[in-house]
């Protein structure tokens, strides 16, 4: 059976942007994705946290566009899982819940 609120597809917009992502966040998304070539995991880092174009981080590392592509998707789909997750760890509060506090 499967759920359409956890189906992945390229129409969502949590797209990862190049040159956007600090740091801290691209390493973590590496240490729980199925990422674990270190050329591939470096050229992803200049691309989503140096922003390097494309063409600039395959032909630094070596590597064929089609991997490349291949892989920024993996990494993009942990993204959107763990975006689709937090409601599970973050209680939302209802504005009514503040309303009593003075």
């Amino acid at each position: 059976m499967r759920n359409n609120c956890f189906f992945l597809s390229k129409s969502q917009n949590e797209s990862l942007m190049p040159g956007k992502m600090s740091e801290l966040h691209f390493w973590l998304l590496i240490e729980i994705s199925p990422i674990h070539s270190e050329k591939i995991i470096l050229a992803l880092k200049d691309f989503l946290v140096m922003g390097y174009s494309r063409k600039e981080v395959c032909e630094r590392h070596n590597i064929s566009s089609g991997y490349f592509s291949g892989t920024l998707g993996r990494i993009q789909r942990v993204n959107v899982t763990i975006i689709q997750l937090l409601p599970f760890y973050i209680k939302v509060t209802s504005p009514t819940h503040f309303s009593n506090v003075s």
